[in-house]
């Protein structure tokens, strides 16, 4: 008994088995919650990008508040994480501030709004958020973004 085959039956099966895999493929990740697949990040109005890694307990954070933090900075390096700049953690010194004032950048102000205490939070900050045109010190080249872990030690709520 012989066998012909032509190519175009070879080609026919084999797109065929192609798109039977894409099929199959495309109902296992309709099984997958959307929150797995996506890795997004949210944005806030000024133009900061966050990722909750731990969601805290409490009222979230808002601008009035006392926040107190530790945290990682890292030079962005191509809106991943870098060298890295600083750990507060390491050097034991948390930073507290009245979130909305001037006396951290602006993109903390914005990366803080909304945490819980207790929570973690993962900051992607463009230039004009961070340190902008200016730098800092030798040790921020200018128009640098920034990535810092963000973990919120500490809320007062105003008027407390």
């Amino acid at each position: 008994m012989e066998h012909n085959v032509s190519n175009e039956n070879i080609q026919v099966g084999s797109a065929v088995i192609l798109l039977t895999r894409t099929l199959i493929v495309l109902a296992m990740v309709s099984l997958v919650p959307s929150a797995a697949i996506s890795d997004s990040f949210l944005q806030t109005p000024g133009g900061a990008l966050y990722k909750d890694v731990v969601i805290g307990g409490g009222s979230p954070a808002a601008v009035g508040d006392v926040a107190t933090i530790h945290f990682k900075g890292w030079l962005a390096n191509n809106e991943e994480r870098g060298k890295e700049l600083v750990n507060s953690r390491a050097e034991r010194q948390p930073i507290s501030f009245v979130i909305g004032t001037e006396r951290v950048m602006p993109g903390w102000n914005e990366g803080v709004i909304g945490m819980r205490e207790g929570g973690k939070r993962l900051v992607k900050l463009p230039p004009e958020l961070g340190f902008g045109a200016r730098g800092s010190a030798g040790v921020i080249p200018p128009n640098s973004g920034l990535v810092f872990m963000m973990e919120l030690v500490t809320l007062r709520k105003a008027g407390e």
